[in-house]
């Protein structure tokens, strides 16, 4: 699965902000090959990293994020200074916090060592920290980036006519 298509799936799943369809289960039909590949909400979440989050709050969150927004707020809203700033707020509010005992990366408990106390509970969460660090996403890292806003739609003459939307890749 693309990140494009796991990150669609996750606004479907926060979008439902009252919890009306009671979604229990994501998944993808992949229509090629007739299989049906689904995931436990709490499952999924995990995979992208959003361990330990309460979907109630990540849908607040996300809820609160969206209220500002009207038509094509990405290029009005987000390009601002005061959108910007309200994106950072709400992101640090996300950030996970990893209490004493917990993995910094995956907040949760770390086992019982009988040599040495560990920082991780895995070496994959060992690993991930570093990544997360230097992208901004982990306490001491850098400032994350914001996504740029689209750019602005190309204007055309009212006598244009559009022949073609296929996109011409170099080779």
């Amino acid at each position: 699965m693309s990140q494009r298509t796991a990150w669609q799936l996750t606004g479907y799943l926060l979008l439902d902000a009252a919890d009306r369809y009671r979604v229990d289960t994501v998944g993808l039909y992949l229509t090629r090959s007739g299989v049906l590949t689904s995931w436990p909400v709490d499952d999924f979440l995990a995979l992208l990293g959003a361990c330990r989050r309460d979907l109630t709050k990540l849908r607040d969150v996300f809820a609160e994020l969206l209220s500002g927004c009207r038509g094509q707020a990405d290029a009005r809203y987000f390009g601002t200074d005061e959108g910007t700033e309200r994106v950072r707020q709400l992101l640090e509010r996300l950030a996970p916090v990893a209490g004493p005992g917990c993995c910094p990366v995956c907040t949760q408990a770390l086992p019982d060592s009988s040599r040495r106390p560990r920082k991780f509970c895995t070496t994959w969460c060992r690993d991930r920290e570093k990544v997360l660090r230097r992208r901004g996403l982990l306490p001491g890292g850098p400032t994350p980036l914001l996504p740029a806003p689209r750019k602005q739609r190309l204007e055309l003459p009212d006598d244009a006519e559009i022949v073609s939307l296929t996109a011409r890749l170099p080779r």
